[in-house]
């Protein structure tokens, strides 16, 4: 760092905080969040206006102390993004107190999984959005929740889809750079591509490619909030209670419908579930297949289906095992 004498310790920490997300990038990590969470930290450290390449334990301190309204794993995740972030100052020369490390904290949230009635319910409001001359949700809101459920995918995933993502040839969609930068191909029920395709025959026509497939009206990226807000007026609509921030449904609920009407769609199909695990979660982009295990909560309505089929593929798998009396 040039001239780092002349340069104010906040300055010096605003540099080493682009050093610090240049070097995670280039370990592979997108750190969009943290780049955002260390910003915060940041302009809370700004007013203490620092004499020196110092960050004490108080300032830190202060800033961990878990807020009003805060869940437990916001908490431990803004606590564990200053603590890496000082590990990197100290190793740069910015003497900076490391916070202890977050315990972990183990969340007890239960998905809700929508019925099939429910599902349907759903795609009835939002087809029954009324055309505004500023937007074109009335076009895009009908394809995207289709896509949402029909595909399983993340929300980031649909919004990031661009134009040369969506095969309506072949009926593929191109995940381009999900989460854990993994890329996969992900393919559409014959329904499903052609309800895409009418979504750009209606605003895509002569389009470029690398538009946004579910652009907004401004032909840019549409908003995650905007769009998991419009979701709790449709489950208003579709007479499904919501039941809060912490408790839902939430947006993300449609992926985990998916997964376990899929589940019991292949348990349904005779298809044993050592070989179905492997291929849901290659489908939707999990790391692992214990990934995938842990994902599916499975209603009340499918697991005793699929237990006792896992119990019958496993039967002879698992050898007895007899205790001796006296």
């Amino acid at each position: 760092m040039k001239d780092i004498e002349k340069t104010s310790p906040l300055e010096v920490l605003k540099l080493l905080h682009n050093s610090f997300l240049v070097q995670k990038r280039a370990l592979g990590y997108k750190y969009k969040a943290m780049e955002a969470s260390i910003k915060r930290f940041i302009r809370f450290v700004e007013p203490y206006e620092l004499k020196s390449l110092c960050l004490p334990q108080d300032i830190v301190t202060d800033y961990c102390m878990r807020r009003s309204g805060e869940t437990p794993k916001s908490h431990a995740n803004r606590c564990s993004d200053i603590r890496q972030f000082a590990v990197f100052l100290n190793v740069n020369g910015f003497e900076a107190y490391v916070p202890m490390a977050p315990r972990k904290v183990y969340s007890d949230f239960t998905p809700y999984i929508f019925t099939k009635d429910e599902i349907e319910r759903i795609f009835a409001a939002v087809d029954s959005i009324k055309a505004r001359s500023r937007y074109n949700c009335a076009e895009v809101y009908p394809v995207l929740f289709r896509v949402l459920y029909g595909c399983g995918l993340r929300i980031s995933e649909a919004l990031d889809l661009c134009i040369r993502d969506v095969d309506l040839k072949n009926g593929v969609l191109t995940v381009r750079n999900g989460k854990f930068n993994k890329s996969r191909f992900v393919a559409m029920s014959p329904s499903l591509t052609e309800i895409c395709s009418s979504l750009m025959d209606m605003i895509h026509v002569g389009a470029d490619g690398d538009n946004f497939f579910f652009e907004n009206r401004n032909g840019a990226k549409r908003s995650k909030s905007t769009v998991a807000q419009r979701f709790r007026e449709i489950l208003w609509e579709s007479g499904i209670p919501y039941r809060g921030k912490s408790f839902g449904p939430r947006l993300h609920d449609v992926r985990h419908s998916f997964c376990c009407h899929a589940l019991k769609k292949m348990s349904d199909s005779g298809i044993d579930m050592y070989c179905a695990l492997p291929v849901l979660s290659a489908y939707i982009g999990h790391s692992s297949i214990q990934a995938t295990e842990q994902y599916l909560r499975l209603t009340k309505e499918f697991y005793p289906d699929i237990t006792q089929k896992t119990r019958v593929t496993g039967a002879q798998v698992y050898p007895e095992v007899y205790l001796e009396t006296d």
